[in-house]
């Protein structure tokens, strides 16, 4: 196969059964966040769902945004690194260049139903092929580097991981040289 600049996508989803310190601080401030911004546009209290809060009013979509300044600190903390997506030796942590917060669905009146997201995009990765189940890439982050050359690392395919954009290389040839 032909090597491609790509970048990754990983959606990671947080929820009330989410364990982690991480995932645990996001969850709780987000709800905490959620239910204080809600009241601005549900001031006559018609609507429990983030769902019917979208529907009825529609500025409403608007809560991504504003909940997501309250785990913004949590996020800069990762370092750059994606949670739980690591490297087939486990060792190294995937980078992130830019995340994005999303609320799925939230209860003002049930915790329980309190969903997040958190989409990660990493910066432009070297694709050389597919090897069983594993993406083969090569990474200009310095924690891949080996001695000043870049080097190769495997990345196993997983659920809420997608390849978010694709441009082929173009191979030199002794002729194009």
């Amino acid at each position: 196969m032909q090597p491609a600049q790509i970048t990754l996508t990983f959606r990671q989803v947080i929820n009330a059964s989410s364990t982690g310190d991480f995932e645990s601080r996001v969850f709780e401030d987000s709800y905490i966040e959620f239910i204080m911004q809600a009241q601005a546009y549900n001031q006559e209290k018609l609507y429990r769902t983030f769902s019917e809060l979208k529907t009825h009013k529609p500025k409403s979509n608007s809560l991504h945004y504003k909940v997501g300044f309250a785990v913004g600190l949590y996020v800069q903390e990762l370092g750059g690194r994606i949670p739980g997506v690591k490297d087939s030796l486990g060792v190294t942590a995937l980078p992130f260049d830019t995340h994005h917060f999303e609320i799925i669905e939230s209860d003002i009146e049930d915790r329980q139903q309190h969903q997040v997201a958190i989409i990660y995009t990493t910066p432009p990765l070297t694709w050389l092929g597919v090897v069983g189940d594993r993406l083969l890439l090569v990474s200009n982050d310095q924690s891949y580097l080996n001695n000043g050359a870049q080097a190769t690392f495997m990345l196993p395919l997983q659920p809420q991981l997608a390849i978010s954009s694709y441009k082929a290389l173009q191979l030199q040839t002794e002729e194009s040289r």
